[in-house]
Order: structure tokens, then C-alpha cells, then sequence
């Protein structure tokens, strides 16, 4: 897959995220995706580079890159481009005197997103993770003896 993403534009040209080891999960109906990120604005801007990076140094500079923060509304149309359903977008706020996260109504800095791959027929249902947790362990072990 290619990097060279259109400055200011970081998803275009994607037909798949890269989301490390949990990407073959993407692949299954009705596996959940949560994605945590920054959202592109001003304020997200000041707070996530300014600040956090060149002011109080709470993360290296040059850790974030304003041209792949992404605005939720652009985050789900990919999703569901790609057949997910966007069930919750959640803001997010971080606290730098206590070090902790905390949920908020507003997704102008931070923000949350859960999809669930859409089924075969494209109906979308919840499934729950630990009965799908045991059945992937199962299969993983199907084929070996102890």
C-alpha cells in the first residue's frame, strides 16, 4: 500500500486501513472496529501540536501531522464506503495535569469512532465480542494436539 496520500487529504486514494495486527479482523462480518484519533481543526491544531509538542512537550515534536489528522465525517464516509456501519462517535479529552482521558460531548480535538463490518447480505447486527473471541480461539487450536 502506498503513502503518498493528497497533502491535506490523508485517506484519499485508501481501499483499506492500516490498522496493525488487529487488521485481519477488519475482514470478518460483524467484527467491530474502534478507532481512536484527532479530529482537523484549529483547536486541534493549537492543542495537539502547538502545545502538546512545542509548548508543555508532553509527546515529541513531530509526533502528530496536521495533513493526516482526519474529521470524523470523513473518517465514516470511508468506513462506510468500505461496508461498515458507524454505530458511535464519542469526543474524547485528554487531561495533562492527571494524565487520564475522559468522555465528552464535543469531537473538536479528540474523538472515537465504532463500525461494525457489515454482514454478507448487508444487514448489520451485534455480535457479541467474547462468543466471537471463543470461536476464533477454537479454530486457531482445531488443528493441533497438545
Amino acid at each position: 500500500m502506498s503513502n503518498n496520500h493528497q497533502l491535506g487529504n490523508p485517506l484519499s486514494g485508501l481501499k483499506i486501513l492500516d490498522v496493525g495486527c488487529g487488521g485481519g479482523l477488519l475482514s470478518e462480518p460483524e467484527g467491530s472496529l474502534f478507532i481512536t484519533t484527532i479530529n482537523k481543526t484549529q483547536l486541534s491544531y493549537v492543542l495537539g501540536i502547538v502545545v502538546a509538542e512545542k509548548i508543555i512537550g508532553i509527546v515529541p515534536e513531530g509526533t502528530h501531522e496536521w495533513e493526516k489528522f482526519v474529521p470524523p465525517e470523513e473518517l465514516q464516509r470511508l468506513l462506510e464506503s468500505s461496508g461498515f456501519s458507524v454505530k458511535a462517535v464519542n469526543g474524547m479529552l485528554y487531561n495533562p495535569l492527571t494524565g487520564s482521558w475522559s468522555w465528552t460531548e464535543s469531537t473538536s480535538i479528540n474523538y472515537a469512532m465504532h463500525a461494525v463490518k457489515s454482514g454478507g447480505q448487508g444487514q448489520s447486527s451485534y455480535t457479541d465480542p467474547s462468543s466471537e473471541m471463543q470461536r476464533e480461539q477454537h479454530s486457531a487450536t482445531a488443528g493441533t494436539s497438545m
